[in-house]
């Protein structure tokens, strides 16, 4: 079992977005993820969670080697549950490693979103 944290500053990912938009958002986020959080107000509360998300599933495997921004997706269910789907060459990496299930958990403030993720 390996676990992974991080935490994403708010206003600093919404200057980010403002700042390099497209440039940033497709450079780090699937069509996918960004198809989920186009219609929100303040889609920037969504983006750190996502962002935070990657980051702790990265944390949890070790390493960035063998894994892909846009290959880690971070959806939603219908519930709203977060879950991770991978694909391309993240997923062989992630297969090869001997690891099977992902648990991941996404929370925000005002200020912060974290994420914790459990590998299995």
């Amino acid at each position: 079992m390996e676990i992974g944290v991080d935490l994403v500053n708010i206003v600093r990912m919404k200057n980010i977005c403002e700042k390099w938009k497209d440039k940033f958002l497709k450079r780090i986020f699937s069509e996918k993820e960004l198809k989920e959080i186009r219609n929100k107000l303040y889609p920037w509360i969504s983006l750190a969670g996502k962002f935070a998300a990657k980051e702790a599933f990265i944390k949890a495997c070790g390493s960035f080697l063998g894994f892909s921004w846009k290959e880690i997706e971070i959806l939603n269910k219908n519930s709203g549950k977060p879950y991770i789907l991978l694909s391309g060459k993240s997923l062989e990496n992630f297969k090869k490693r001997g690891y099977e299930k992902i648990l991941v958990s996404i929370s925000h403030d005002f200020k912060y979103a974290i994420s914790f993720v459990i590998i299995l």
